[in-house]
């Protein structure tokens, strides 16, 4: 229950995200937009086919629809596939590099059916009034396609491209006549629909940038949240329980039976009589540390650990057998003794005394920190850097180190 790097690793969570940049979170939120916006459109995609393809059914020329209205079915299956894979990579917060490119690829493909699709009406010109709803509709279609792609002026330039170059190519092979005006004309509606869709653009932009400064904000805002609930539970030095957060959960534990552990690093006034208060610190730190690693590699989950106060700490945990309580205190010794090595101070001399109390399911907390009280004063005062039990008890009387 020792919860010590929540704030740290929310912080690092944020840096990371801070750290990139606004154009590119920009542009994934645009994209997103983009991705959601097609993935509602399919059925009006397929039903503006349907309504093509039955058009032109009825023209004198309907063969040659055939093949245009075949290829722009498989591309809008390219596509569908290319938009596909930018939502995953979206979804799943990866690189969209690779993606885009697919993606552009499978638009400029698009383009092309689209454009396909407009060549037997102007090459082989006939009087019918399906033409008009061939033409029209495509037309619509394109222009929506365009206006739905204007953000990411990238994807909408590989739409243009490809409707642009299929229709040029196809009013070349096939000797329309007045292919360059056809041609020019087209190329002229295609920039009035990109005017148009300015405005479209500037407010797609306007609102990704507003949504990721407000994800910024919400993401600040959560860190702070659990920075403040992590001070109120946590001591600011050391990352342990403080000692309201200790009396909060040790009240609420089921365990049967339990060991309470009293720590007071030995001749700590000394140290920082000695070494001076940074110092003193340091080795506050380093004690919360050492606590740390004993109860993970040797407890596990099940255990509260506080700095109570000053250079006081506190342990509960389950009671387990008297071998590994032993096994435990001993560990604790021997971690805070090596923190003098670690600090490389010359002189500095880091031990501990340790009291322990056995308290049975129905204890009172007072009554357990009492007992355990008792014996970390006796042991300061048989010579320090040892453990003594509190009595009656199963466990041997004193364990020294001394």
């Amino acid at each position: 229950m020792t919860a010590r790097l929540l704030p740290k690793r929310a912080e690092q969570d944020l840096a990371r995200k801070h750290g990139i940049p606004r154009e590119r979170e920009v542009r994934r939120a645009i994209l997103k937009g983009l991705v959601d916006t097609e993935q509602r459109s399919v059925i009006a995609n397929l039903s503006c086919w349907f309504v093509t393809a039955g058009a032109a059914f009825f023209l004198p020329n309907a063969s040659y629809f055939i093949l245009p209205l075949l290829f722009r079915l498989l591309a809008m299956v390219g596509t569908r596939a290319g938009f596909a894979n930018m939502r995953s990579a979206l979804r799943e917060e990866r690189g969209i590099a690779r993606a885009f490119n697919w993606l552009a690829a499978s638009l400029f493909v698009g383009g092309m059916a689209w454009g396909s699709t407009m060549l037997p009406i102007l090459a082989f010109p006939t009087l019918h009034p399906a033409r008009l709803l061939v033409g029209g509709g495509t037309l619509i279609g394109m222009s929506i396609i365009v206006t739905m792609l204007s953000p990411m002026r990238g994807l909408a330039l590989s739409f243009s491209s490809g409707f642009l170059g299929a229709f040029g190519l196809g009013l070349y092979l096939t000797g329309a006549a007045d292919g360059l005006a056809l041609m020019a004309g087209m190329t002229i509606l295609f920039l009035i629909f990109i005017a148009y869709s300015h405005a479209s653009t500037f407010g797609h932009e306007r609102s990704a940038k507003l949504l990721v400064e407000n994800r910024r904000l919400g993401e600040s805002l959560r860190v702070s949240l659990e920075r403040a609930m992590h001070m109120a539970d946590h001591d600011s030095l050391t990352g342990l329980f403080n000692r309201r957060a200790f009396f909060t959960y040790a009240e609420r534990v089921g365990w049967p039976r339990r060991l309470v552990i009293m720590i007071d690093i030995d001749h700590f006034k000394s140290i920082n009589d000695r070494f001076g208060h940074a110092t003193g610190d340091r080795v506050l730190e380093s004690v919360g540390e050492a606590i740390v690693e004993v109860l993970k590699t040797q407890v596990g989950p099940d255990h509260i650990a506080a700095r109570l106060g000053g250079e006081e700490f506190a342990i509960m945990m389950p009671f387990r057998s008297i071998a590994e309580n032993r096994h435990t205190t001993e560990a604790l010794h021997k971690n805070i003794a090596e923190i003098a090595a670690k600090l490389d101070v010359s002189g500095l001399v880091t031990t501990a005394s340790l009291g322990v109390f056995i308290a049975d399911g129905d204890a009172k907390l007072d009554d357990a920190l009492h007992e355990a009280d008792t014996a970390l004063y006796r042991a300061k005062a048989l010579g320090r850097d040892r453990t003594e039990y509190a009595e009656p008890t199963d466990e041997p009387a004193v364990v020294s180190r001394a």
